[in-house]
């Protein structure tokens, strides 16, 4: 489904209202799910994709890593067990099950990301009286692990982040490929200079950025979404 900008442009007028519906959400922050997004965007980001990411959340997350049982030792050693195991999708070509890339360092963060959250008195209310998109994101990166990328995509996911761009490879190759940014653009040194140039993009379309952004993800994959 790659091609040039006015092949992607034409492609979102097509399938616009149907990425529109799917990324309308009202807001529905509440702990539990705070914490549950929160250990899937941590299980994402540079060099995992969103399927390897996706298979380890889903074990991971029967470990409760956010509940009051654990000490950080043990629940460290928990989660590197699970990562280190040869049971994530996407399967190899041999049809075999991958490990998780960089198991101690996400085991690490994941318990520090805990420590973290058990310091806060209400994350909830918190991201709900902040007035504004960016600066729910700003007090999110103060979280180990999260940086604007994985922040964004956290307040995407809880109906919060209407307003930002989720600048990931895929979107800031659409970005290059269409001369909206320059060549020596850096994730994540210059992420809010890519996420301008990307909400300038949607301005000149009329379209939502959570919904674009979306569809630009697809079309970069090569698995875009049609009516």
């Amino acid at each position: 489904m790659k091609g040039d900008m006015q092949s992607i442009e034409g492609a979102w007028f097509v399938v616009s209202d149907l990425y529109c519906l799917a990324a309308c959400q009202g807001e529905i922050v509440r702990l539990h799910e705070i914490e549950d997004e929160l250990l899937f965007c941590l299980l994402g980001g540079f060099g995992i994709t969103f399927e390897h990411g996706q298979s380890a959340y889903v074990t991971i997350r029967h470990l409760r890593p956010f509940s009051g049982d654990w000490k950080e030792e043990q629940l460290f050693e928990a989660i590197l067990a699970a990562l280190m195991q040869p049971q994530f999708k996407p399967r190899r070509r041999d049809g075999s099950l991958r490990r998780y890339r960089f198991p101690k360092q996400k085991a690490s963060v994941i318990v520090k990301a805990r420590q973290w959250v058990r310091g806060q008195d209400s994350i909830d209310e918190r991201l709900l009286q902040l007035g504004s998109h960016k600066d729910r994101r700003r007090f999110l990166t103060e979280c180990p692990g999260l940086g604007f990328k994985s922040a964004s995509w956290l307040l995407r996911n809880l109906g919060l982040g209407g307003g930002l761009a989720i600048i990931d490879v895929h979107v800031l190759r659409a970005l290059l490929d269409a001369k909206r940014i320059p060549d020596d653009v850096r994730i994540p040194r210059d992420y809010e200079m890519a996420e301008e140039a990307f909400l300038a993009w949607c301005d000149e379309l009329d379209a939502p950025p959570e919904a674009f952004d979306l569809f630009v993800w697809h079309w970069q994959r090569g698995s875009l979404v049609s009516k």
